[in-house]
C-alpha cells in the first residue's frame, strides 16, 4: 500500500491514514491502482473520495479542513502518493474540490476531522 500525504503548500504535508471509495465517473477505482495507471483523460473525470487523517493532526491541515466544510468553498487539492521530499513522486491533483462530509470521533473538537469526504470535478496524476 502506497503511502498518502495531503499537500498544504510551502513543502508542508500531513500524513493520512489512508484513502478509501475513490469514485470516477460513478465506477470505484483502487487508488493504488490508479495512481501506478497511465491513464491520462482528455475529459474531466468528477468523482469523491475519502481522506482518513492519521494520528498527527497539522494545524494548516485542520485550518484547511473548516474552510473546505463549507460546501459553498471550492478549491484545487493535491495528494502525495510516497514520499513527499522526492520530485519522482505522483502527485494526485483533484480540480475544483469540495468537502461532502466530516466525521470527528471526539465531537467535543470539530477542527480535528479524522475523516473527510471530498467530491471533485476532476482528477489527474503529475
Amino acid at each position: 500500500m502506497t503511502s498518502y500525504h495531503l499537500d498544504l503548500g510551502e513543502t508542508r504535508t500531513e500524513d493520512l491514514a489512508n484513502i478509501l471509495n475513490l469514485t470516477l465517473d460513478d465506477e470505484t477505482v483502487d487508488i493504488d491502482e490508479f495512481v501506478t495507471s497511465d491513464t491520462d483523460s482528455s475529459r474531466p473525470r468528477p468523482g469523491e473520495l475519502v481522506l482518513m487523517r492519521g494520528d498527527s493532526h497539522h494545524p494548516a491541515a485542520s485550518a484547511w479542513l473548516n474552510d473546505v466544510e463549507d460546501t459553498s468553498t471550492h478549491q484545487d487539492v493535491v495528494i502525495i502518493a510516497g514520499d513527499p521530499t522526492s520530485p519522482r513522486t505522483r502527485r494526485i491533483h483533484l480540480t475544483n474540490a469540495w468537502a461532502t462530509w466530516t466525521f470527528d470521533r471526539d465531537d467535543d473538537n470539530d477542527d480535528e476531522a479524522d475523516a473527510i469526504g471530498i467530491a471533485f470535478d476532476d482528477i489527474t496524476l503529475k
